[in-house]
């Protein structure tokens, strides 16, 4: 396998597990249902990254690279879930209620427009990526281009609020996170043009990995930040007020 797929197993293993700690949780009715959904998205998405499973599930599904087709679902599916519990996680229920109501016509909008760019290829058989196609196919740049459009929006929706949160964080790893974050999903927001420049050049086909990829690169590590730093405020909301002990050694 190579590198991407590595790193994508990796991260789909992570996932998993949390998907699966989260859920006793969940079905008691104390876990938190958004971001078991993005761990359930991210863990299907990433498991489809890889490409010897990729290959085997395709396989199954008629070699059309359906499974292509799955991932892009997932991903779109995602960008709601995530994008609903960052904005709650940041005290934002108007932006997490301007995602859900964009979302009610423009996540089934964009889900039609990429079903139908990827019916209109020709995809003869399977392709990690659809890679072989691009060249000659304009249908597979337009339905990749039609991946990054819902995300798009959804990251312009969180951009302002993150940079917004970061003023009163007091500590440095909440300021970091959100930092990050707001960075990955500025990112987000221009990924579309790395796909309108292959259009008219597909020797620029990198263009979009020089995007996406720090994009995930900055979520993923002000997510980890977000998570480490609810454990450090677990912590110290456990240990005893210094003036508390002095009360009770007097």
């Amino acid at each position: 396998m190579v590198f991407s797929s590595w790193a994508a197993m990796i991260l789909a293993s992570a996932f998993t597990l949390a998907l699966g700690l989260r859920l006793p949780r969940l079905i008691q009715g104390t876990g938190n249902l958004w971001l078991w959904l993005t761990h359930l998205g991210m863990s299907i998405g990433l498991w489809l990254a890889v490409e010897p499973i990729y290959l085997t599930i395709d396989r199954l599904l008629g070699s059309i690279n359906l499974a292509n087709l799955v991932s892009h679902f997932c991903i779109n599916f995602v960008f709601l879930a995530a994008g609903v519990q960052i904005a709650l996680s940041i005290g934002r229920c108007d932006v997490a209620t301007k995602i859900r109501r964009f979302s009610a016509a423009g996540l089934p909008l964009c889900v039609a427009l990429m079903t139908v760019l990827f019916f209109a290829a020709d995809l003869s058989y399977s392709s990690m990526g659809l890679d072989d196609f691009r060249d000659t196919e304009t249908a597979v740049v337009l339905y990749k281009l039609s991946l990054y459009l819902y995300p798009a929006v959804v990251s312009s929706m969180l951009v302002k609020p993150l940079v917004q949160a970061t003023t009163p964080s007091v500590y440095r790893v909440p300021y970091y996170s959100k930092k990050l974050m707001s960075v990955g999903f500025a990112f987000g927001v221009v990924a579309p043009i790395g796909h309108l420049v292959e259009l008219s050049n597909r020797q620029l086909d990198w263009l979009t990995d020089l995007i996406v990829y720090p994009a995930m690169l900055c979520v993923l590590t002000g997510l980890v930040l977000a998570w480490i730093s609810a454990l450090l405020t677990h912590r110290r909301e456990l240990q005893p007020s210094p003036r508390l002990h002095h009360q009770k050694v007097s």
